[in-house]
């Protein structure tokens, strides 16, 4: 027997399930289970090149600048944090910027699992090269480790909520004005000489509440995607 007579009769006698519904069962069909870390790295590549550029250049500035001027290793480095933390604001609000948020309201990961993944990414990347730039810039890592986060959270807050209450190019702009502001601060400081270790407790407890009000800001943030998935 031919190969085609014996395909012939092996339709024939078993006959294949008719075509729509081998979609409805396909479409009944659960979806593959995905990890945290699966979602984390899948969205990560989503992030655009250019939010990783522009990260690595805040970061690889203040590090040529604390290799320029040694003395000044520790300020400088406070003071361009904010634009990093302007960064990972305005990656929360990228959505709404491009008039993504219903089509990613209805995907099997909702906006809110969006989100938190890219802002997790992003989160972790600057972690990472903050610890490198605290390391870089000398001195006790503590202390300027604190240093610098201080003015990268106070940044981080002033933007998230500047984004979440601001639509469109307006809450990247008043993002942008946030860690322009927070940036000229930190510069201002260096000059009444509020880096001595005598001002350090001021720092700590400055941090601490930026770091609880940064927190609050991100479960606001959250908490919107929510409050837009019931509006649809």
């Amino acid at each position: 027997m031919k190969d085609h007579d014996l395909r012939r009769r092996l339709m024939d006698g078993a006959p294949g399930p008719d075509p729509d519904r081998k979609r409805a069962f396909l479409r009944a069909l659960p979806p593959a289970p995905v990890s945290h870390m699966r979602l984390l790295l899948d969205q990560a590549g989503y992030i655009r090149p250019l939010t990783w550029a522009a990260s690595a250049g805040v970061f690889a500035l203040a590090m040529a600048l604390g290799r320029m001027f040694p003395a000044d290793a520790v300020w400088a480095a406070a003071a361009l944090s904010p634009f990093a933390a302007m960064i990972a604001a305005a990656e929360s609000g990228r959505s709404a910027l491009y008039g993504m948020e219903e089509l990613e309201l209805s995907a099997r990961f909702g906006l809110k699992s969006v989100t938190l993944a890219r802002m997790g990414a992003v989160g972790l990347v600057h972690a990472a090269l903050l610890i490198l730039l605290a390391a870089a810039c000398g001195g006790s890592f503590f202390r300027t480790g604190v240093y610098i986060l201080t003015p990268y959270l106070a940044a981080d807050l002033l933007g998230l909520a500047a984004v979440r209450r601001l639509r469109g190019r307006e809450g990247l702009y008043a993002c942008a004005g946030a860690a322009a502001l927070t940036a000229g601060l930190c510069a201002g400081l260096s000059g009444v000489r509020a880096y001595d270790p005598a001002s350090f407790r001021w720092w700590l407890l400055a941090l601490l509440l930026a770091a609880g009000c940064t927190g609050r800001e991100y479960i606001k943030t959250i908490r919107k995607t929510e409050e837009l998935s019931w509006s649809l």
